[in-house]
């Protein structure tokens, strides 16, 4: 009985450290997504709340393993960073023919659209690898990447106009990015998980004894919160799935890496039959949650592979560790004061810490492409959709003879490019095996 007691606490303390390596990411993507999109603050709640029970919730459903769902390895689930660009267009793109709650309910009845095709699509995911490459993938990252490091610092550059004195922003980013640059820096392993949340807190709490925030102005609701069924109602637009799949497609191929390392973490063999049934179970995990997750109306979830850091120093992949963190998540998202708190997050400490994160994935594609080139061939593939992406995204506008979903299309330079990345991948002789 002592045993299982100490063995309970143990986990419990784990899982606590896994609920907080991740709780950074989940609550800055949907509030990165819900600044971009110019959301109400009442919005902005709602989505970070439900985003961070329904990764909770999701992180269950991953672990416990439902039928052929699930990896049933510890795989915290969040919103997935490779969204926000795209989601932030497509919302601008449908308000220009939309209004009010009806474009949200498109954004999110489209994404739910994309989600089903995943939980079709995913138990062939040793076929779609044929398609879906490394070189696709990283030249994926790298577009995602570069385009929300320039959106993210034009934004940056906007809001330090909006304070009187411009060495506050200074102070307010130098020490946030200061922040995350140490954590990250530490000689102690186990603090470098949680440098996304100690930057937030530095920065907010340096934005605070400057006066930006007034926390005594706060209305805190201590009433449970809980996430609702289509409370945006629901609505579909084709061009937005199209725009959309693509980043689905990518995102499951960066799943396979993310769980592929939990499964040698846990100490299980690597490529044969077991692997890859956890695999596609975890895959089609990310499917159904992301499901999950448009019917709630957040954003789509997918593996976060912070965990697998901690699981590597810790030498602990019980899974019922996972089942404490995603408790955790769930609790805080039950309580609005949470959500109120990250919304007083000024845009500034935001904006600082992801352009690290964004320029980050850019060197993570660049990095992957350039461990895996072998031919000249990789490099067409690459560099067709990179300059393809980009130069079509530029011209698109002008091409008024076009159909204008053509041209809605083209001018997401991320879609566009995964899109002739693949159609090279299929097109050009000499394709090596998956």
């Amino acid at each position: 009985m002592d045993e299982s007691v100490r063995l309970s606490g143990l986990s419990m303390v784990h899982g606590l450290q896994h609920a907080l390596a991740a709780v950074g990411g989940i609550v800055a993507a949907p509030l990165i997504i819900a600044l971009g999109m110019g959301l109400s603050a009442e919005d902005t709640r709602y989505i970070i709340g439900a985003a961070l029970v329904i990764s909770g919730v999701a992180t269950v459903l991953q672990i416990v393993k439902i039928g052929p769902f699930g990896s049933g390895l510890l795989s915290i689930q969040g919103t997935s960073f490779a969204f926000v660009g795209p989601l932030i267009f497509v919302f601008h793109d449908l308000s220009a023919r939309a209004s009010g709650d009806s474009v949200l309910g498109i954004v999110f009845g489209s994404a739910l659209i994309c989600a089903l095709v995943m939980v079709i699509l995913t138990p062939f995911i040793r076929e779609l690898r044929r398609v879906v490459t490394t070189n696709v993938t990283s030249l994926t990252l790298v577009l995602i990447g570069a385009s929300l490091v320039i959106t993210t610092t034009q934004n940056l550059w906007s809001s330090y106009a909006e304070v009187a004195v411009p060495q506050q922003n200074l102070i307010v980013s130098g020490l946030t990015l200061l922040t995350l640059v140490t954590f990250t820096a530490l000689p102690f392993a186990h603090f470098r998980p949680l440098s996304i949340v100690a930057s937030l807190v530095a920065g907010t709490m340096a934005a605070t004894y400057l006066g930006w925030i007034s926390w005594s102005e706060v209305e805190i609701n201590w009433q449970v919160f809980y996430p609702k069924v289509l409370p945006f109602g629901f609505g579909l637009d084709w061009m937005t799935v199209f725009i959309l799949l693509p980043i689905f497609l990518v995102s499951a191929t960066e799943s396979i890496g993310d769980l592929t390392a939990t499964n040698a973490l846990s100490g299980y063999t690597h490529g044969d039959s077991a692997y890859w049934r956890r695999i596609r179970g975890g895959l089609m995990g990310d499917a159904l949650n992301s499901v999950v997750a448009s019917v709630f109306a957040t954003f789509p979830n997918t593996t976060f592979s912070q965990n697998n850091g901690l699981i590597r120093l810790t030498g602990i992949s019980r899974p019922t560790v996972g089942l404490y963190a995603a408790a955790i998540l769930i609790g805080l998202g039950l309580v609005p004061v949470f959500s109120v708190l990250v919304q007083m997050i000024p845009v500034q400490v935001v904006s600082t810490v992801t352009v690290v994160l964004f320029a980050l994935v850019a060197l993570a594609g660049l990095q992957l492409f350039l461990r895996h080139v072998a031919t000249p061939r990789d490099y067409a593939v690459f560099m067709g959709g990179a300059v393809g992406g980009y130069g079509l995204s530029m011209l698109a506008e002008g091409w008024q003879s076009l159909p204008e979903l053509v041209v809605q299309f083209l001018s997401f330079p991320v879609s566009t490019g995964a899109l002739i990345g693949m159609s090279l991948e299929l097109l050009l002789p000499g394709r090596r095996a998956a």
